[in-house]
């Protein structure tokens, strides 16, 4: 198992170091995907319009529905991360993530372009300042950049890997 696992991960930094070229019905490199991600990015937003969710509005049921593993809970999609913050998208608005720490504070928010893929997601911390962006080429799969365009994470299903291709966090 640990030799597989080694290979996997060897494969993955072999990849990424040689310009592997995504495969999800549509193919970029990494520097494809970068340019794409870093199209037309608003890097300051007014956070007022998400003031009612500076705090989670439903912090306790968020909570049990979590400890319980649920990942759906009535309105709202719930993802709970390995470093113990959580995030919720609202049913009624598919284009917002909100990022929420252990104690139900908001962190950041995700804004999506569209709802089809490959589609990106903006990050922007509780001061509306721009932190990042994502390019989900699938359900299972995303790149993460940073706010200086150097690639931060690779999620493939819910493992998140490094630059290095080492394992930095999972979502339940």
């Amino acid at each position: 198992m640990r030799k597989l696992c080694l290979s996997i991960i060897f494969c993955f930094i072999f990849f990424i170091s040689s310009g592997f070229t995504i495969k999800a019905g549509i193919s970029y490199t990494v520097n494809e995907a970068r340019q794409i991600a870093f199209e037309n990015i608003q890097h300051k937003i007014d956070m007022n319009n998400y003031k009612n969710y500076f705090v989670d509005p439903n912090f306790e049921e968020n909570l049990k529905a979590l400890q319980k593993g649920k990942k759906k809970y009535k309105d709202r999609y719930l993802n709970k991360y390995s470093d113990t913050t959580y995030g919720i998208m609202y049913k009624s608005n598919l284009y917002v993530v909100y990022y929420y720490t252990q104690k139900g504070k908001l962190y950041a928010i995700d804004i999506y372009n569209k709802k089809s893929y490959p589609k990106k997601a903006v990050k922007y911390n509780i001061n509306g300042d721009f932190e990042g962006v994502m390019l989900d080429l699938t359900r299972k799969e995303a790149y993460i950049f940073n706010i200086n365009k150097k690639l931060e994470a690779h999620w493939i299903g819910d493992n998140c890997y490094n630059e290095k291709g080492e394992l930095i966090m999972t979502r339940k």
